[in-house]
């Protein structure tokens, strides 16, 4: 992302924080000076305030002129009241105002981009993990409060976890002049170690209710508490641990491992409104306290809670591409979209990647990525690593680029390049559309000729095709393609394959550097359009297109401009919400 669009996107979610947190500037009151000769007060909006000096009362208050900015002097008082005289109708409708500043646009802009977000998120649970590093730095931390907190308000359900490594191996140093031993990347815990864990615990939930309790507060607010309330809540009874035991002959003491998440009991906490915070320490049954690994707990808190995103504030690395590889549709180098594959192959190459980097700073964030692996095996959809810049967190979920990295669970299963072998299942998938009109009847052999140029693509499940789409260039420069014959199955639809087909081959034409994807439709025009396609007309073809335009059935011409992997991305997103919300496709 740019610096200018940087600068754009920090404005603009500045703006969202200012006003989401004031609620309302309320009434001002002002006694009525003695001069006036009357008791009680005067109520106005603040609204054309006309300020009326009275000196003569200033001068009774000071007995003189030259004291009245002294120090301790008395404020001269003012007439708060609105002067009715001063106002009229204007016929502009702009109340004098014939320009709306470029800054006001823009901020317009960022919120109207940001709204079909606030939809996706709203009512979702999410697991939000802060690295230890983030709680040393007091500005970055209160900033990510502050960020959670939004996101609160804005109906995302939180469960957030705070590892206190650093802290723990820093108060171990400090006492003990060692900071223990490890294991596989185990901390072994005996009791120096695992009052230290308690200890680091108990000082992060004070800080992150500190934070929390003071984020979003109103500035006109005078009561003790603002009137957004943030409510967190821990306890010893969301999650159960048990004795990790002996690993490589080593007694690991109090490490331990999660036994199980209390997702209904979670739940309750989330839909009263409150802030769940969960710690390094879980009990077992019999009484003893584990110190149990902050990532193992995200991870298994979010498939348990059925949470829509496991995020992991970062120390402040990310993956990168090499400059020699930074795809065209990319504005940064930082990897915006992995599929869950593609991690599982990051991870392979882990001993790779870590000696590549430094300070064990690759191997922090290899770690991460293998708890994000572990989620969306176990059901999550989405996870993100995000480095603790300033509203990166809101950036990341509320517009279009993003400011991390999201792996997301793999969607397309079963798509691949049709083969000749598929031929006998494409015509059966096509044959009833064709002979209802819904598409232009197809010749065997041409479409086996389509087939084996690589131009259709098929949905299998059990090796047989349940759905089918053709995807063709438009045009020699590559940047035209036209997207045809999308066919879902009876018995499938309604289950979001068409969706899935569709994206899928957005992605093949991105990578292939298509900007604009057209569809010709008769009869499902309104399922373009859902999914961001605009009606254009013929003249937005090209010449060889056009010829060959069939004016008997005169289908309409639908355009998608595509932006890049993570619109695709957020557009998966959306229709999978819609498909578990029940709101299903035509197709």
């Amino acid at each position: 992302m740019t610096g200018a669009r940087l600068a754009l996107c920090s404005m603009g979610l500045g703006v969202l924080r200012q006003c989401i947190s004031v609620s309302g500037l309320g009434n001002i009151f002002t006694p009525r000076g003695k001069m006036r000769e009357l008791t009680g007060w005067t109520s106005s909006s603040g609204l054309g305030v006309q300020r009326m000096l009275c000196a003569s009362f200033a001068k009774e208050a000071t007995g003189g002129d030259s004291i009245m900015n002294t120090f301790g002097a008395p404020l001269p008082p003012v007439e708060l009241a609105i002067d009715a005289e001063r106002i009229e109708v204007a016929t502009d409708g702009f109340n004098g105002e014939h320009e709306v500043t470029a800054v006001a646009v823009r901020v317009v802009q960022q919120l109207r981009g940001s709204a079909p977000y606030m939809d996706l998120h709203r009512d979702s649970s999410m697991v939000v993990h802060l690295c230890s590093e983030v709680l040393e730095d007091e500005d970055m931390f209160q900033g990510i409060m502050d960020d959670l907190a939004t996101l609160h308000v804005l109906g995302v359900k939180l469960v957030i976890l705070a590892s206190v490594r650093f802290q723990v191996d820093r108060r171990l140093q400090v006492e003990t002049g060692d900071v223990g031993v490890r294991v596989r990347g185990l901390r072994v815990t005996g009791p120096k170690e695992l009052a230290a864990v308690q200890v680091e615990c108990g000082l992060a939930r004070s800080r992150v209710e500190a934070a929390l309790s003071r984020a979003l507060r109103s500035g006109g607010a005078s009561h003790g508490r603002s009137t957004i309330g943030v409510d967190v809540v821990s306890g010893n009874g969301f999650v159960s641990g048990r004795p990790v035991g002996v690993v490589d002959g080593i007694d690991t003491g109090f490490t331990g491992a999660a036994r199980l998440v209390d997702a209904a009991k979670i739940s309750r906490h989330l839909d009263a409104g409150e802030i769940v915070l969960l710690s390094a320490l879980a009990y077992s049954p019999w009484g003893d306290t584990f110190n149990v690994r902050t990532e193992e707990i995200a991870a298994r808190a979010a498939p348990a809670l059925l949470a829509s995103k496991l995020i992991f504030v970062t120390a402040g690395h990310e993956f990168a591409w090499k400059d020699i590889n930074i795809p065209p549709e990319s504005t940064s180098r930082r990897v915006a979209s992995l599929r869950l594959d593609d991690a599982r192959k990051l991870l392979e190459r882990r001993e790779e990647l870590s000696r590549a980097g430094s300070c064990g700073v690759a191997a922090q964030l290899l770690d991460l990525t293998h708890w994000c692996v572990s989620a969306l095996e176990q059901g999550v959809t989405r996870a993100h690593l995000i480095a603790p810049t300033d509203g990166a967190l809101l950036r990341e979920l509320y517009t279009r680029d993003g400011a991390g990295t999201l792996i997301s669970r793999d969607i397309y299963e079963g798509i691949r390049s049709a083969t000749s072998s598929d031929i006998d299942s494409l015509v059966s998938l096509i044959a009833p559309l064709e002979i209802d009109g819904t598409l232009l009847a197809r010749p065997r052999p041409k479409l086996l000729e389509e087939v084996k140029r690589g131009c259709f693509y098929v949905l299998s499940r059990d090796d047989l095709p349940i759905a089918c789409a053709s995807l063709k260039r438009l045009d020699a420069a590559g940047t035209l393609a036209e997207l045809g014959c999308l066919v879902v199955a009876q018995k499938y639809r309604r289950q979001s394959k068409g969706d899935a087909l569709l994206s899928y081959l957005e992605r093949v034409a991105i990578a292939a550097g298509v900007q604009k994807l057209f569809a010709l439709s008769t009869k499902t025009m309104h399922w373009f359009i859902e999914r961001g396609f605009s009606q254009v007309s013929l003249a937005s073809l090209p010449r060889e297109r056009q010829a060959i335009y069939d004016n008997l059935r005169r289908p309409k011409i639908y355009c998608k401009t595509l932006k890049g992997d993570r619109d695709v991305d957020v557009e998966d997103a959306f229709w999978t919400r819609r498909h578990a919300e029940g709101e299903f496709e035509i197709l």
